[in-house]
C-alpha cells in the first residue's frame, strides 16, 4: 500500500530524519537495570528541524510524519511525549523519562489531562527499554482546560501511532532483507512458503499502523483508545515475527532487532495503561502521600 503524502510533509519527514539519522543510544540497556536514553543533542536537533509545539496545529500530519521518523530509530520516547503533551508521561505514580522532571502530565479519566510536579524523592524502576522510568509520588496537579487536553490528547495519539508505525516498518526492512540473502536448503529463506506468509502478515500490519496514524490526523481521527490497543499489539507482534525470521541471529546486538521489539513491549504497555486511566470511571483524587510512590 502506498500513501500520498504532500510534498511539505515528506519535506519534513526528511528533516526529522536527517535529524535523528545514525542516532545510538549512549549504551545497551542491561536487563533488569534503569537506563535513560534521553539525549540532549538529538532534542537539540529535532528543535531545529521544527519538532517542537505540534499539538498546537490543528493539521497533525506533521506528526505523523515526523513520529514514524523516529519510530523508525528507535528515538528515545520523551520526544514524543514532551513536544505533544508538554512534560513526560506519568501513569499510577511511574513517570517516563522522569528522573529531572519538573512537571509530569497525568491522564485523567474521560480523556482529560493534569500537570502534576513529581516529589523530589523518586525511585528508579528497571525497565526492559531504557526509557528511564521513576516512580514518584505526585502533587499540585493543575488541570489542563477541555480544548488544550484534547488537542494534545489527539497530538500524541497521532504521534504514538506513527511511531509505532516506525518501529514496525524498520523491523519489516530489516527482516526482508536478511530473508532476501540467508540462504537456507539451497535457497533464500525469501523463497519459503512460510517465511513469505509470515512476511507477508507483518507488512500488512505495517500498512495498517500507518493508516490507522494518517487515520488520527484527520479531522475525523476515529476512536483513540481502540486504535491505541490495537497499534501497540499490531507493533509488537511485528517485532517478534522479525525474531522468528532471524532465527539465532536475531538476538545478536548487532541487528538491532532487540532495540525494536523491546521499545515496542514497552510502549504497548504505556499505551494500555494510558487507555485504561483515561476510560476508567471519574473518581475524586486524594492527596498524594509525600516523599514515595503511591
Amino acid at each position: 500500500m502506498r500513501f500520498d503524502v504532500a510534498p511539505e510533509l515528506r519535506l519534513f519527514a526528511e528533516s526529522v530524519r536527517a535529524a535523528v539519522g545514525g542516532w545510538q543510544p549512549a549504551r545497551e540497556p542491561d536487563l533488569g537495570a534503569w537506563l535513560d536514553d534521553r539525549d540532549g543533542a538529538l532534542g537539540a536537533r529535532l528543535a531545529a528541524a521544527g519538532w517542537q509545539e505540534l499539538w498546537s496545529d490543528a493539521d497533525l500530519g506533521a506528526v505523523v510524519a515526523g513520529g514514524f521518523e523516529l519510530g523508525r530509530a528507535v528515538a528515545p520516547v520523551c520526544t514524543i511525549d514532551e513536544s505533544t503533551l508538554g512534560a513526560p508521561l506519568a501513569v499510577d505514580g511511574r513517570v517516563r523519562h522522569g528522573l529531572g522532571a519538573g512537571t509530569c502530565a497525568v491522564p485523567e479519566p474521560g480523556w482529560a489531562l493534569a500537570l502534576a510536579r513529581p516529589a523530589a524523592t523518586r525511585r528508579r524502576e528497571r525497565t526492559l527499554d531504557g526509557s528511564g522510568t521513576v516512580l514518584a509520588a505526585l502533587a499540585d496537579a493543575a488541570p489542563l482546560g477541555s480544548s488544550e487536553a484534547d488537542a494534545r490528547w489527539a497530538a500524541w495519539t497521532a504521534a504514538t501511532l506513527a511511531y509505532l508505525a516506525g518501529l514496525a516498518a524498520a523491523a519489516l526492512d530489516r527482516t526482508v532483507e536478511h530473508a532476501r540473502s540467508r540462504e537456507q536448503f539451497g535457497r533464500p529463506l525469501s523463497a519459503m512458503p512460510a517465511v513469505q506468509a509470515r512476511l507477508a502478515d507483518a507488512a500488512l500490519a505495517v500498512d495498517g499502523l500507518l493508516l490507522t496514524a494518517w487515520q488520527a490526523a484527520t479531522p475525523d481521527r476515529g476512536s483513540r483508545a481502540p486504535s491505541l490497543l490495537w497499534a501497540g499489539s499490531a507493533c509488537r507482534a511485528v517485532t517478534a515475527s522479525a525474531h522468528q525470521v532471524h532465527g539465532a541471529t536475531g538476538f545478536a546486538l548487532e541487528t538491532g532487532l532487540h532495540r525494536s521489539y523491546r521499545r515496542a513491549k514497552s510502549v504497548q504497555v504505556w499505551t494500555a495503561a494510558v487507555c485504561r486511566a483515561v476510560t476508567s470511571p471519574s473518581r475524586r483524587r486524594r492527596p498524594a502521600a509525600r516523599g514515595g510512590a503511591p
